[in-house]
């Protein structure tokens, strides 16, 4: 039996925390150093809790509106395993902010599973109220938690949108060729290191080569990426790189891109290209074009506007010749192909040059130069069409030399578990009608009702997804098999060039060795057994 023997001291600090003028924290009470000192003095004036095993749990950044953060989930998990003896917070604002969920926790969920409540600011302990609800007061407390929430979340809306109306800098992070200004965060300055790669970039651009061939000089001049230049400037780590992931870093293709497209560039500063979906959410949409906020002359530009419009004609007309050529050459073996070094799932690309176009498969852990050491080539999709053709043609005409039918135990296989998935979806819809029932009886509480239902509900979607799929399968082979077998495998037997149908109902999947060796993975039996073109 697990002991429940720990003690969770919850620490939060979100975006509502900051300073609506400077970034920076409103009062220094909400900061993370200031929670963890107040909470651990609590602890330490009350033997009970210091006997308890100590663990800290922490949620940067995340809105108060919801319990959606990670640390908070793992106290709940931690809880449901009986292992939680207590929890305690600075005050009950930083538990939750919604009035209901956060009551809903304190005054049921809690007291039913024997944890112990603390909120040290609000003079809340649970083992005080002697089995009580927190009272009016707590009530009151969290009602003006949850109006505070939503009152702050539009005034920061309405600052924001005055700050991006007059051009000021709002992202955590400059872009490449630039530094936040030391005097004023909002503005941004010349960066000269970065700011003649940027020009190089440009120049090379308007040269005709394109971003992978420009990626593949700045590698080979050992140019330092964006974000090992931030690290030199700035001294902190982005998406959790270590110093060694830093060091291995190399310039991709779409690093290029993004800077040829980036219009801060020409002294212009370009907000509003995301928007928080709600209050407290931290998912994000991008904004249209025509909802971005863009304010000239802002700050000093490194491309004037008459070179950045002649590279954006550039990128246009290849991104338009590039379109048609992809529709030209369509990737019949998307998700099926796979390197043979590293097991990388290989990328489909168009490339051009002087209108002529040419499509190949390349291993993205290959290229460009300087980045990691797969030694897989390209391969070209032509040739590849040509290589699995032949293969393809000789196991639809064993199978006519032979008589067999196409292979009926995939469709058994399909069949059964169709059939599992059926019984699961009514199994499934007996479910919340059994909740509601416990919720009513007051086995489980309101809280645990709706979440339990948000699980079913969830199920309930995957499965109906899983069952569309495996019905959409079986219609196929049904399709296949009502026709005339024999006439469809001499067609392919025919064929002058591979098709997306003839891929789909043969292959499995396709693994590149080599561009003299490629191994072919049949779907069911396979009847031509050991096939691997060594060409």
């Amino acid at each position: 039996m697990t002991s429940r023997n720990i003690l969770a001291c919850y620490l939060r600090i979100s975006d509502e925390d900051l300073d609506l003028k400077q970034n920076l924290l409103k009062d220094e009470s909400s900061s993370i150093s200031a929670q963890r000192k107040l909470i651990h003095d609590y602890i330490q004036s009350h033997d009970d809790l210091c006997r308890l095993e100590i663990h800290e749990f922490l949620d940067d950044g995340y809105s108060g509106t919801n319990f959606d953060r990670p640390s908070i989930q793992k106290i709940f998990e931690l809880m449901t395993q009986g292992r939680i003896a207590c929890i305690i917070v600075k005050d009950m604002s930083r538990f939750g902010r919604n009035y209901i969920e956060t009551g809903g926790y304190i005054e049921q969920i809690f007291p039913k599973l024997g944890v112990r409540f603390i909120a040290v600011n609000d003079a809340y302990d649970s083992m005080e109220c002697s089995g009580n609800t927190p009272g009016i007061d707590m009530a009151f407390k969290n009602v003006i938690y949850d109006y505070y929430s939503k009152d702050l979340s539009t005034k920061v809306k309405s600052i924001k949108k005055i700050q991006q109306q007059r051009g000021d800098f709002l992202a955590a992070k400059p872009p490449y060729g630039y530094i936040i200004s030391p005097l004023d965060r909002h503005r941004l300055e010349i960066d000269p290191d970065a700011a003649q790669t940027v020009k190089l970039i440009f120049e090379l651009t308007l040269a005709d080569q394109k971003p992978s061939e420009i990626a593949r000089q700045l590698n080979d001049l050992k140019v330092p990426t964006p974000a090992q230049r931030l690290h030199t400037l700035y001294g902190f780590r982005f998406g959790g790189m270590t110093s060694d992931e830093l060091k291995a870093q190399f310039w991709k293709p779409f690093q290029i891109t993004s800077i040829l497209k980036n219009e801060t560039l020409t002294g212009a500063t370009v907000n509003n290209r995301v928007q928080v979906k709600g209050i407290g959410s931290r998912k994000f949409k991008r904004q249209k074009m025509e909802d971005l906020i863009i304010v000239k002359n802002t700050h000093e530009a490194i491309i004037d506007m008459k070179t950045f419009q002649k590279v954006a004609k550039i990128i246009h007309e290849r991104t338009v010749v590039k379109t048609e050529g992809r529709k030209k050459n369509e990737n019949l073996f998307f998700k099926k192909i796979y390197c043979g070094h590293c097991g990388c799932r290989l990328k489909h690309d168009v490339h051009t040059r002087h209108g002529h176009i040419d499509a190949v498969y390349y291993c993205p852990h290959a290229r460009p130069a300087g980045g990691e050491s797969c030694e897989l080539k390209s391969i070209k999709d032509d040739v590849l069409k040509m290589y699995v053709l032949k293969p393809l043609q000789a196991q639809a005409q064993l199978i006519l030399d032979q008589k067999t039918n196409l292979p009926e135990p995939e469709k058994e296989k399909l069949s059964g578990h169709l059939r599992l998935v059926l019984r699961q979806l009514d199994q499934n819809k007996e479910i919340v009608p059994r909740l509601y029932a416990e919720y009513k009886s007051g086995v489980i509480t309101r809280q645990q009702f709706i979440l339990q239902k948000e699980d079913v509900a969830a199920k309930a979607q995957l499965l109906a997804s899983e069952r569309e799929s495996l019905e959409h399968r079986l219609a196929q082979i049904d399709s296949l098999q009502k026709k005339s077998e024999s006439k469809f495998l001499l067609e392919i037997t025919r064929l002058e060039t591979l098709t997306q149908h003839a891929v789909d109902i043969f292959i499995d999947k396709v693994i590149i060795n080599s561009t003299q060796s490629i191994e072919i993975i049949w779907k069911g039996k396979d009847l031509y057994e050991g096939f691997a073109t060594n060409d």
